[in-house]
């Protein structure tokens, strides 16, 4: 990145925030540092969380905003810590009080071994190494990172002490050449980051590949996702994915993703997986249909040909079943089972008695019906599902199962499809939010069959390309469902065709 861009984008941030960009960070800060000295050693699970909101707080266009860095810390990060605040207040008070030297090998350790302060990860040791010397310590947040290597071209990881003394070295250095103070350094090497990625999604795709409407697929070699990284794929806001966090991570492990299609369910249900499971290995994708049975999902009866041809039959786990095995073998790691369409098996079948352990987690097994053997549901085991809203209303899903499940509704999204619009400046995403705002204004926002934004979020999206999508995918789903309306649709159908030649 050369020295004027650098500068351009410095300058953008400044106007941007406004004139108390520095001082509001400072009074953050401050209030952060008066806030550790009088509750260090006895903070509370309340303290705890507010600690969070304190870490967070900044002004943004003369607003006060608790998102300087990661929602998280106002949301499932500090409640998270707070369940033991007994090992927070032990781990705070030697990266609070202790020397510099002996706080930078405690936060060595907390790199290396993230069992010190489960949840803590890297960015809550670094920042109190930093209120205790902004000039010299920097807050390793991956979007920070990433940006300063944009102008360093060197690669930062916060896995060990040097790796984190390395980058306070460079980031020192970049803040001397240009004359940032510690307190704007988050903020403009985010920018910097976004704008070296302009469609914010490359690096992801590279690893990834991509499938149907520029949604990403997953595949066995993926690493585990921050919640940035979550929802700048999904192109969501940070609370959204922390707020699903929080509300699995604090009450039922189990949600379903509803919503019509094409608003990105099943994307979102992969890369959240990715975030909440220890690695890509620990995660499992069930495909409901209409012949998905219990002895698919938990355990039944299957044929075996022995050597002499003789026919045998024995009782093999279903998917869930050995998921929930190996969840307790590795009790400190984290699972995650992503079952696709959901609704299109029928659950009460397939669940059986999972009715029961899901809402009873670990404290009362029952047995299996076909090898007689006890099981439970373990609480480091999370479910995902999608459902369809055009096949089958939420409210029509059986009561027991719905009421064990969050339901986390997806809908159409001008915002969504805005961002990725706006990440894809080779897109003519003029058109794309043209053609989606005329189908959904014709359709209804709030109708179960109301077509969603991925569609039209296609690598090279052109008026070509608009087309065929409308022609092959659109026009059709919405000729099954408008069947006893032809005329609406001949006429959405001339007005749709008539935008695309306006940019062909």
């Amino acid at each position: 990145m050369i020295d004027a861009t650098t500068e351009q984008i410095i300058n953008d941030e400044r106007r941007a925030f406004g004139p108390r960009f520095v001082q509001s960070r400072r009074d953050g800060e401050e209030a952060a540092r008066r806030f550790i000295n009088e509750h260090l050693g006895f903070m509370s699970t309340e303290h705890i969380i507010e600690l969070g909101r304190l870490f967070n707080q900044h002004e943004k266009a003369g607003r006060t905003r608790f998102d300087r860095f990661t929602p998280g810390f106002t949301g499932a990060i500090m409640a998270k810590l707070g369940r033991n605040p007994r090992r927070f207040n032990q781990t705070l008070i030697p990266l609070w009080r202790g020397s510099i030297e002996d706080a930078l090998k405690v936060l060595g350790q907390m790199f290396r071994d993230r069992s010190i302060l489960p949840g803590a990860g890297s960015s809550l040791p670094s920042f109190l190494l930093y209120l205790r010397d902004p000039e010299r310590f920097g807050i390793c947040i991956n979007a920070t990172m990433d940006g300063l290597a944009t102008e360093t071209d060197a690669s930062y990881r916060a896995d060990s002490l040097d790796s984190y003394q390395a980058f306070c070295t460079d980031l020192r250095a970049w803040r001397e050449k240009h004359g940032v103070t510690p307190q704007e350094a988050d903020a403009i090497l985010t920018e910097m980051m976004r704008r070296a990625r302009p469609d914010n999604l490359l690096s992801l795709l590279d690893a990834t590949g991509e499938a149907g409407n520029g949604m990403l697929v997953s595949s066995s070699t993926e690493a585990k996702m921050t919640a940035e990284q979550v929802a700048t794929a999904c192109y969501l806001p940070v609370e959204q994915v922390d707020e699903w966090v929080s509300a699995l991570t604090t009450g039922m492990r189990q949600a379903v993703f509803h919503g019509p299609p094409g608003t990105g369910k099943t994307h979102i249900a992969r890369l959240l997986a990715r975030h909440l499971a220890t690695s890509s290995q620990h995660i499992e994708l069930a495909q409901f249909h209409p012949a998905y049975s219990y002895e698919d999902f938990v355990e039944g009866l299957r044929p075996e040909v022995g050597a002499e041809g003789t026919l045998s039959y024995r009782v093999r786990p279903g998917v869930f079943s050995q998921l929930c095995e190996r969840a307790q073998q590795a009790p400190d790691q984290t699972f995650v089972l992503v079952i696709d369409e959901m609704n299109r098996a029928d659950l009460a079948a397939v669940f059986g008695e999972l009715m029961f352990l899901l809402e009873y987690r670990g404290d009362a097994p029952v047995t299996l019906p076909y090898s007689q053997r006890r099981m439970s549901v373990p609480q480091n085991l999370f479910l995902l599902g999608t459902m369809n809203t055009a096949d089958r209303s939420l409210a029509l899903l059986d009561f027991a199962l719905r009421r064990r499940f969050h339901a986390f509704p997806v809908l159409p999204s001008e915002a969504v499809l805005s961002r990725w619009a706006d990440a894809r400046p080779t897109a003519d995403g003029e058109l794309a939010l043209g053609l989606f705002q005329l189908i959904r204004d014709r359709v209804g926002l709030d109708v179960p069959v109301s077509p969603g934004h991925s569609y039209w979020m296609a690598e090279g999206f052109d008026a070509a390309r608009a087309e065929r999508i409308w022609s092959y995918q659109l026009r059709p789903y919405l000729a099954e469902h408008w069947f006893d309306r032809p005329r609406e649709l001949e006429q959405l159908d001339a007005d749709v065709r008539a935008l695309i030649a306006e940019r062909a």
